[in-house]
């Protein structure tokens, strides 16, 4: 409250206030300029460690990670925190808010200082400390004493290299995107083909009954014709059998006709006698008639 300056003055003599703040948005644009350029690295580093967790699935290694990209994260959002409020409160104009932003984004940067001036000022202790750290994390963390001597051409590096890295990656992306499209249509392909296929394998087993019923039919016919021939055969020896019975016949009935002309000559023969025996009958009716009618005119 004491550092507070505020933006009204109210005279006790006067009923009116003042704007006593000179501050205008040029002060505000430049503020979100520094701020930028100071603490958005940080910021996306955080946020970047916090997102690549995944990748390193359910071990310590991805816990130090989320917590190292948290920590980042929280620790710079809490500087900007900090400069924002700090210029709201004490800057009342654009030159205040320049210097507050450049001082506070400098003290955010005291911790890098100092380790550059600690790798000036005793190199093999702090190598010593680094690679002790390096060890007790089992070689996890590799610490760069050169990245904290030339920090800002290292950051800018980096920077780039991070850049040009995420370019590549989106070039990749793109072509795993092409390519899961791709991919997406030679499966919608094969889903099709794989459609068209099992129609075909249907079809297919429904020419395979239809054969196998056709070929039970052909076995079923020869075995119809192979009853049929033995048949045939059977017939063909029943005519033979006929046409010897029927000749037997043939010679009997010749025989027969023999017989009966040879009857038929004697019954002729007999009716002959017959007639010869009747005409003799009707002469002896008759002689034995005149001989009744004589002894009657006798009486």
């Amino acid at each position: 409250d004491r550092i507070w300056i505020y933006a009204f003055s109210c005279p006790r003599n006067n009923l009116d206030c003042r704007r006593t703040s000179d501050l205008t948005s040029v002060g505000w644009i430049f503020f979100t300029l520094f701020a930028l350029v100071y603490l958005i690295c940080d910021m996306w580093s955080g946020l970047k460690l916090v997102w690549g967790v995944s990748k390193h699935g359910v071990s310590m290694k991805s816990f130090q990670v989320f917590i190292g990209g948290c920590s980042l994260f929280s620790i710079t959002a809490l500087a900007l925190y900090a400069t924002v409020v700090y210029n709201f409160a004490t800057s009342r104009s654009t030159v205040d808010m320049i210097f507050n932003t450049v001082v506070l984004l400098f003290v955010n940067e005291l911790d890098e200082k100092l380790f550059t001036s600690l790798h000036v000022i005793s190199p093999n202790w702090l190598e010593r400390i680094t690679t002790e750290i390096a060890t007790n994390f089992k070689g996890r963390v590799r610490i760069n004493i050169r990245y904290a001597a030339s920090n800002h051409e290292l950051r800018h590096e980096l920077a780039r290299r991070i850049a040009h890295l995420e370019h590549q990656m989106a070039q990749r992306n793109i072509t795993v995107k092409r390519n899961k499209v791709k991919i997406k249509k030679l499966q919608k392909k094969m889903a099709k083909l794989e459609k068209k296929q099992g129609r075909n394998r249907r079809e297919i087993q429904r020419v395979n009954i239809q054969i196998q019923e056709q070929n039970r039919r052909v076995l079923e016919l020869e075995a119809f014709k192979a009853q049929q021939q033995q048949k045939s055969h059977e017939l063909e020896q029943n005519q033979v059998e006929l046409n010897a019975e029927n000749n037997i016949l043939k010679e009997k009935i010749a025989l027969l006709e023999v017989d009966q002309a040879t009857k038929n000559e004697d019954m002729k023969k007999i009716k002959a006698t017959n007639q010869n025996l009747k005409s003799e009958l009707n002469k002896l009716r008759a002689e034995v008639e005149t001989l009744f009618l004589a002894v009657q005119h006798s009486k």
